[in-house]
């Protein structure tokens, strides 16, 4: 016994509640009789025998107050074993001694003496002195030609039949008791001692037949099986004959105490009690309840049984043999007889069977008898009849299923049980569902797992087995759909149709052919029932439609045609269920539950019959789609992904075209997008066969027509780095025409860190990965060529975006913004390259080629990868962009004023960047207003945030560049110059650098003398490192100088003296000697040098540059000479300078003002000072710098060496210096 068997306590409770067979009265009995079967033992056990007659008692025995019945049975010959329990007497009469002793021996107790209900209306006979003869047949009692008294002429003595008369007659002569002792000795040779009868009676009886009949024992013993049975036929028509029923419960015990170990004599034993019962029933459930008294295990119900009690054989057989009489008896028993007592017999075989070790005998007849019970229930032809304990009879079914062998040869037991189920299921009550759901999951597991016909055939021993066998493995499906027919039958609903296909559905799946095929044949076979009966209900929910659905479409292109053919009609059994479950709704409306209009109409349906699903399972999405709702839409979608790598190609391409054609049908009413896409993401690098792989790939792309933000941020979620798995979807998104058109922009909102469904821009949130993960997927897609399609109006969008997201990896520009840098959280190592490679390929899909080339070459990418050199890349990238071509630049300016509005500073900053250096191509002044620009680089200079500064003095001066007509400027001069003072060298530079631009569209003269309080400034810019603000601090000197009014020309004189020397040192820089001797013009202008030559600052008018500083200083000195140490100051600190041109051009410039240096104009200290730094630089590593600066101690020495202290000249440049003193002066070799 099972644990199974403890979860139908309450069930039966519930099932005798309900029974309608037992009287109100003798409910508690009942309830108490059903303790032993489920392991319940009551407070008081009583003896199972008293307990057991006690519930009889109301049906079996009727009043009997006839003298002349207690005078038969005291004349009787031989005294049969009657129970005090079924026999009713006054209640002042004691139990005979005898009843009492057997009442001792078994454990009973005496019964209580109480008036009965009668069960027949037939009276007793009175006992007759002479011979009691048999009753004649009754009108309705069967007759049966085959057992005639003339079939069985050998059994009586010739001298006992007389002469003229018929055997019938002569028979009907003779003592009954005669007739049925006769026939005794011709069943068996030696009367065996039956159970529970008194010894010494049954000793006496079998030495009464032994000695009158031996020798007609000897010569029948040979006869065959089926004369035996018919033999024990025989005997139970005459003791069903019999009037007395003294003489009927003697016969029965002695028919009872034969060896049934003998399956024919078992079996003819109970063919007996089958004819037997017809008259007799109440008498033969007495006998059978004697006979079972002989077992020991009933004794008690309070212990186990002992494994001595559990191997004594002899108790089984008995067992079995009662169980087969329980349902022989019910099925010859009168309709009205057996119904009154069905429920005891069926108690009664429950019991036996479940309280023995059981055979493959005893299994094989209990379900026999259940068989017989339900056919003889279904006769009576009543309404609305209960088979009682039909739950415990199928559990007890299901333990036989249990115990067989897993993949037997031997089916015939799997076989009778789901024939006994099949029986059972017309008769209520329905089973319950967990017993149900139990019976076919243990049923199928047996059937479906059979071995194939071919294994069959190579097991059979010969031809005739292999046919036997492959008949009898057909017979047993058939009867496995017979039963699932039947219990589908029991509860006419989808519920129970579910509940059984929820165990067939797995074998569906089967690896094995033979064990797909009978699956599939089982779906089919129960979808078919239910589709032709219309008074099935279909108002529960089918939730297991959508599995269903997609194991019948993945089996529609199976391999082997014969399932899929199969698996195509039950999918049109399918549909028609479906659809006569909402005719009436698309009968009055034309639309399902959902509200949409339903696209596949049944006139659709029933043209092309079951063959329309077969190898098309798009037109499964499309005849199903309508009607399935989320949840089963899901699972249909994931049975398809589950099965996209199944090892038979023909399924896995069976799940792509299936996958692909329920997204494309019910993407849009899809719940669970984002497990749908997860589960393909993990699917799709097992995916082997390329034709799944491509319908796997469409069928994202199907998804992605109708929801492509939720599709791109699962994908997004799923690989952060874009790996090869989600990298083939982008490929595929990118390749579908219309995902490329819509791509982009899901995209972008992710790269900007904001909802795709939005149009607002928001702050970013820090600890976000979408902007990275959808850097890492631009990169990839960007690199296709199917990608500048997608592009479209995307690309300023893009390009902004890409810029931002690396501003936002470095955590450049801190100041100002109020987020936290990226650099304070974990960043991936490579999320810097990839982004700027991203960045790389928008420009080459964008088809800037040529500009990709150039940005390369001056190095933008570096910059861009620095935090110090990021703007400088940026601003470098809005100037190459669109050298050439001007398509996006208009919108590229558009997007970055878009950016001024966005709330995070740093997306405001890049913005900024943008609109400021896109001012540098003039065509932003033709779709712009420029006044309208100006005015907002004005507000910006205001502002305190340094960078807004520097991007509005910068744009201002690339627009300043461009022509100006009718744009006021002069607002902006104020601001611009105050700018210019910032300590913030960053400011201070562009300001100068737009001043310059500024004046030339202002007259100097008028606006200039605003700015020359610069003058000082721009004179400490005029020797700086910075080679653009040295040339704009030279440019807007000279510029200033025009300006000068004469109340300023005296305190700018100075600054102008004080210019000089940086000047000429600016002559040998090549980015700064033109606007040097520009400057020096200007400056000689200023000072009025009206006779000097108009060329004296050509530097290219001589091959030296030494030549050009010799005639400068001439002149100068001629003028000027006092001022000659402050100037020899100037080119001392220039021979520090890190620039060797410089340091060159210094020493130089000291070579030429030597001979200047008398000792009324320079001091002897300062000449010292003068020779020590040009000794400093013997040992310069530029080699031009090191002539030049011994050339100039040559010159120092021979003007003013008297005037050096000796010590300060080593002895190896003393005698240097005397040598050269030879040569002629510097100013006679120039």
């Amino acid at each position: 016994m099972t644990s199974f068997l403890k979860k139908f306590q309450i069930l039966k409770k519930k099932e005798m509640e309900s029974s309608s067979s037992l009287a109100p009265a003798n409910r508690g009995q009942w309830d108490s009789r059903e303790g032993h079967f489920s392991g319940f033992q009551p407070p008081s056990v009583q003896d199972p025998a008293n307990q057991r007659t006690s519930q009889l008692l109301p049906l079996l025995v009727k009043p009997s107050t006839s003298p002349a019945a207690a005078d038969a049975k005291k004349k009787a010959q031989t005294q049969p074993l009657v129970l005090p329990e079924l026999v009713q007497r006054p209640t002042n009469q004691k139990a005979p001694p005898a009843t009492n002793k057997v009442d001792d021996k078994y454990g009973r107790h005496p019964a209580v003496e109480i008036s009965l209900p009668k069960l027949f209306s037939k009276e007793k006979p009175k006992k007759l002195s002479t011979p009691v003869k048999k009753k004649p047949p009754e009108p309705l009692v069967p007759i049966y030609p085959e057992l005639s008294d003339e079939q069985f002429k050998f059994l009586w003595d010739p001298r006992k039949l007389h002469r003229g008369r018929s055997i019938r007659e002569s028979v009907d002569m003779m003592d009954e008791r005669e007739i049925l002792d006769t026939i005794l000795i011709y069943l068996n040779h030696s009367v065996q001692r039956p159970s529970g009868v008194d010894p010494r009676q049954n000793r006496r009886k079998s030495e009464e037949i032994g000695s009158s009949q031996k020798t007609l024992v000897q010569q029948k013993s040979k006869q065959s099986s089926q004369e035996k049975i018919l033999l024990y036929k025989y005997f139970g028509v005459k003791l069903r004959d019999s009037r007395n029923k003294d003489v009927v419960s003697e016969y029965l015990h002695i028919l009872l105490g034969f060896a049934v170990q003998d399956e024919e004599e078992r079996e003819g034993v109970s063919e007996a009690i089958r004819i037997i019962a017809f008259c007799h029933l109440s008498e033969i459930l007495c006998a059978l309840r004697d006979f079972g008294h002989l077992m020991p295990l009933r004794k008690t119900l309070q212990r186990e049984p002992t494994a001595e009690e559990i191997k004594n054989i002899s108790e089984r057989h008995i067992c079995t043999t009662l169980i087969l009489c329980y349902g022989q008896a019910a099925m010859g028993a009168k309709p009205e007889d057996m119904l009154a007592l069905v429920d005891f017999m069926v108690a009664e075989i429950l019991y036996h069977y479940r309280g023995n070790n059981k055979d493959e005998i005893m299994k094989k007849t209990f379900m026999r008898a259940v068989i017989m019970i339900s056919k003889a229930l279904q006769l009576t032809k009543k309404f609305d009849i209960h088979f009682p304990h039909k739950s415990e009879l199928v559990v007890c079914i299901i333990e036989v299923l249990e115990e067989e062998p897993q993949v037997s040869f031997s089916v015939p037991i799997i076989h009778q049980a789901m024939v006994t189920v099949t029986c059972m299921t017309p008769l209520k009550p329905p089973l319950d569902s967990e017993v149900r759901s139990e019976l076919v999951n243990k049923s199928v597991k047996k059937v479906f797992s059979l071995p194939s016909v071919q294994v069959s055939k190579l097991r059979a021993v010969n031809p005739i087995h292999l046919i036997q066998s492959q008949e009898f493995y057909q017979q047993t499906i058939n009867a496995c759909q017979n039963m699932l027919i039947g219990l589908l039958n029991e509860v006419p609903s989808l519920e129970s149709l579910q509940d059984i296909l929820i165990h067939i559905n797995s074998w569906i799946e089967s690896p094995k052919i033979c064990e797909r095929e009978r699956a599939v044949r089982s779906t089919s076979h129960l979808l078919k029932f239910v589709s032709e009966h219309l008074d099935f209900d279909t108002t529960p929910e089918f939730s297991l439609l959508g599995q269903l659905v997609a194991v019948l479409a993945l089996h529609i292109a199976d391999s082997v045609k014969e399932i899929g053919q199969i698996a195509a009609e039950a999918m049109y059994h399918l549909h028609y269920i479906i659809m006569s479950r909402m005719a009436k709704e698309i009968e009055k409306k034309h639309k399902n539950k959902k509200g949409n209009v339903v696209k596949w109409l049944r006139e659709d349906f029933f043209v092309p019959g079951p063959a329309v699903f077969y190898n098309n399972i798009a037109k499964v999405a499309q005849a199903f789609g309508e009607h399935l709702n989320s949840n089963q839409i899901t699972d249909v979608v994931l049975k398809a992904i589950q099965n996209l790598t199944h090892e038979d190609k023909s399924v896995s391409q069976a799940a792509g075209i299936l996958l692909s054609s329920f997204l494309e049908e019910c993407g849009m009413d899809m719940e669970d997008l984002p497990m749908i896409i997860k589960e393909i993401y993990n699917r799709l690098p097992e995916i082997s066969d390329p034709i799944t792989k491509e319908e796997t790939l469409k069928a994202v792309c199907s998804l992605a027509s109708k929801r492509l933000n939720g599709v791109v941020d699962i994908l997004l979620e799923c690989s952060v780095e874009c790996d090869e798995n989600v990298a083939e979807i982008w490929k595929a998104l990118v390749a579908d025409p219309y995902a490329n058109m819509k791509l982009m922009r899901p995209l972008l909102k992710r790269l900007q860190d904001e909802d795709p469904l939005s149009d607002v821009s928001y702050r970013r949130h820090s600890k976000s990965i979408m902007p990275l993960a959808a850097t890492n997927a631009l990169c990839l897609i960007l690199s296709l060529p199917e990608a500048s399609d997608a592009l479209q109006n995307k690309f300023s969008h893009l390009l902004l975006a890409l810029v931002t997201q690396i501003y936002f990896v470095l955590g450049a520009g801190r100041r100002g913004s109020k987020r936290s840098s990226l650099t304070d959280a974990p960043i991936r190592p490579n999320a810097l390259s990839t982004t700027i490679q991203a960045l790389k390929n928008l420009i080459a899909c964008a088809g800037y080629i040529k500009e990709y080339s150039i940005l390369g070459m001056q190095g933008c990418w570096d910059m861009l990868s620095a935090p110090d050199t990021y703007f400088d890349g940026l601003f470098l990238l809005a100037r190459t962009l669109f050298t050439f071509t001007k398509v996006h630049l208009k919108m590229t300016f558009k997007q970055a004023n878009a950016y001024l509005r966005h709330a995070d500073v740093k997306e405001r900053t890049v913005g900024m960047a943008f609109f400021t250096e896109l001012l540098y191509h003039p065509e932003i002044g033709i779709f712009f207003m420029k006044q309208d620009i100006l005015d907002v680089l004005r507000e910006w200079m205001a502002q305190t945030c340094p960078l807004m500064r520097v991007f509005s003095i910068r744009g201002l001066g690339h627009l300043l560049q461009h022509p100006l007509e009718d744009e006021t400027l002069e607002p902006l001069l104020p601001p611009l110059i105050n700018c210019a003072f910032d300590p913030d060298r960053n400011i201070a530079k562009e300001s100068i650098k737009t001043l310059q631009y500024m004046f030339q569209h202002l007259d100097v003269e008028e606006f200039g003398s605003a700015a020359i309080g610069l003058l000082p400034l721009l004179l400490k810019y005029l020797s700086d490192d910075d080679p653009e603000l040295r040339r704009a601090s030279i440019v807007l000197f000279g510029m200033l100088l025009k300006g000068v009014k004469e109340n300023q020309r005296n305190s700018v004189t100075e600054n102008v003296f004080k210019s000089l020397v940086p000047l000429l040192i600016q002559l040998v820089d090549h980015s700064t000697k033109e606007v040097a001797r520009g400057c020096l013009c200007s400056c000689a202008n200023f000072l009025n040098w009206t006779d000097m030559p108009h060329d004296i600052f050509d530097y290219e008018l001589h091959d030296r540059i030494s030549t050009t500083y010799l005639n400068i200083c001439i002149y100068i000195m001629r003028r000027y000479k006092p001022m000659l140490p402050g100037m020899l100051a100037q080119m001392v600190e220039f021979l520090k300078s890190r620039n060797p041109s410089y340091r060159e051009a210094a020493a130089l410039l000291i070579a030429c003002n030597a001979q200047y240096m008398k000792p009324d104009v320079v001091s002897t200290p300062d000449v010292e000072t003068v020779f020590l730094a040009l000794r400093e630089l013997q040992g310069d590593c530029d080699a031009s710098v090191t002539n030049a600066a011994v050339l100039s101690i040559e010159e120092v020495y021979r003007h003013c060496g008297y005037r050096i202290n000796p010590q300060l000249v080593p002895n190896q440049l003393m005698i240097m210096l005397r040598n050269s003193m030879s040569k002629p002066p510097f100013e006679a070799r120039h």
